[in-house]
């Protein structure tokens, strides 16, 4: 742990917040928008900082992309959590509202609550850096809890700068900044938290879920996976509709390296059109890159071992029989000064079999694997046979084939004819399924995922549950009992038949 993040050890910070939260109760509504606005703020006026941080730690990463995809991002999140927040802690009604109204008639009066959970432990992750960590902390702090935050070990230089905005603003009993090597990492994650959220590989979910349970610690996971893009017939027989979705397809690959847990990795496009379609997806990178190089806003790839496991991935599909295209074409010594850059020349791969690492080992790179189909319902049961990913893509109209593709497939999300709509489309819930994650947030969802909903109930009656329940009483409830049972096999077995 940093001596500039917080002089406290660990277990120390843990304690002084859980002290705090029970000492001072659930903050209300004024509080927390309070503690949501020292937050923005400290994220916000630190933006320059906060780019020229990511930037160097990536050893190259357009400033644009962090104030946009980090700290813009968040900042409209942080908005969206200020004026809910008021609605969504109120109670709410058990069951619908005429059936909590009769409820309350009856005697029996009883609601939910959402109340919030205690402290809640967020580990980021390198690659938006200031979104995956800042979104979720200020999701909890919305709920009412007090947070700690482990910051990525692969972005020291932001994880210094960030810490240090945050703790600036905070109190270490309110928030608090961890940063440091796997091991802190690893030690956090064996914390008695209340609620852990994490985002990064799906092996290290794992890792983090199996440190977690030995405390019961409840988990979200924001993890990845291949994501799978589908080029309908619809878009193939029509060029122009087929260019516009390589061209977004193709930008969207680019985004940060290709180092983005929504990027499209395995695209399958109608057989007739599969040549024209990576036809136009080198022609967009020909386009594309000439400017984005000379401007200096090609992201890097992250470090060495990133970089080099790539390269193996690429090799390993070469050896197997892959045909393996790079947009860039150079010397030798190109190569190397590329290499020694760690940038991969964005790359389209053909002929992937199942003997090739690539075709389940995500690449979090610039590289697209594109496969030809003849038939929609193979797509679909070779996408039932593969892990869920965090977002299938459709490239068509919301027609017939697009409905069976989204019920015969299981994702996080589902976007149609563009790049990231599951993450940036206002107020919907954001996570994975199966192997893509567990949970979600974002918005209201991300408040009831820091939220514990409590069941308040209460009895005005002068008759006691124990007592029906097991109490010596009256025979005539067994026989009610009995007869309400009977009734309703009766109308089970008319329904059935």
């Amino acid at each position: 742990m940093s001596a500039t993040t917080t002089s406290h050890p660990m277990s120390e910070v843990l304690r002084l917040q859980r002290k705090a939260f029970h000492r001072d109760g659930p903050p209300d509504a004024a509080t927390r928008r309070e503690r949501i606005d020292r937050f923005a703020r400290a994220v916000v006026s630190h933006s320059d900082e906060l780019a020229e941080a990511i930037s160097a730690d990536f050893g190259n990463r357009p400033p644009i992309l962090s104030l946009v995809a980090d700290v813009a991002a968040f900042a409209m999140e942080a908005e969206t959590l200020r004026s809910g927040l008021g609605r969504w802690m109120r109670r709410r009604p058990a069951g619908s509202r005429v059936g909590s109204a009769a409820l309350r008639l009856a005697g029996m009066p009883a609601w939910i609550q959402p109340s919030p959970l205690g402290v809640v432990g967020v580990m980021g992750v390198w690659n938006y850096p200031i979104n995956f960590s800042a979104v979720p902390a200020v999701s909890a702090l919305a709920a009412g809890n007090r947070v700690m935050i482990k910051m990525s070990e692969e972005v020291p230089q932001t994880a210094e700068v960030f810490a240090n905005a945050i703790h600036d603003a905070f109190d270490v009993e309110e928030v608090a900044v961890l940063t440091g090597d796997v091991q802190v990492s690893k030690d956090f994650a064996a914390l008695d938290l209340d609620h852990l959220l994490f985002t990064g590989s799906a092996a290290t979910g794992s890792q983090v879920m199996a440190a977690a349970a030995a405390n019961l610690t409840p988990v979200t996971l924001e993890l990845g996976g291949k994501n799978p893009v589908v080029i309908s017939e619809h878009t193939a027989a029509d060029r122009k509709r087929l260019r516009r979705a390589a061209e977004r397809v193709a930008r969207s690959r680019l985004i940060n390296g290709g180092q983005t847990c929504l990027c499209p990795e395995r695209v399958y496009v109608p057989e007739e059109a599969t040549r024209t379609f990576v036809q136009e997806v080198f022609n967009t990178w020909g386009r594309d890159l000439p400017e984005l190089f000379e401007r200096g806003e090609v992201t890097t790839i992250i470090n060495e071992e990133a970089h080099e496991r790539i390269e193996d991935l690429l090799a390993d599909a070469e050896n197997h029989g892959a045909q393996v295209i790079g947009s860039v074409r150079s010397d030798a010594e190109g190569t190397d000064a590329m290499r020694a850059a760690r940038l991969i020349s964005p790359t389209v791969v053909l002929n992937v079999t199942e003997k090739m690492r690539i075709d389940t080992e995500e690449v979090f790179g610039p590289v697209l694997q594109v496969q030809p189909y003849r038939d929609l319902g193979r797509v679909l049961d070779d996408l039932a046979e593969r892990p869920a990913p965090l977002v299938s893509t459709w490239f068509g109209p919301d027609d017939g084939d697009f409905r069976t593709f989204v019920a015969r497939t299981r994702s996080g999300g589902v976007a149609r004819n563009d790049f990231a709509l599951t993450n940036v489309v206002p107020g919907t819930p954001f996570g994975g399924v199966g192997a893509s994650g567990i949970g979600h947030h974002h918005g209201k969802f991300g408040f009831d995922r820091f939220s514990h909903l409590r069941t308040v109930g209460g009895s005005n009656l002068p008759v006691s549950v124990a007592r029906l329940l097991g109490g010596p009483g009256d025979t005539r409830v067994s026989q009610v009992v009995r007869g309400g049972l009977d009734a309703y096999s009766r109308v089970l077995g008319r329904r059935l038949r």
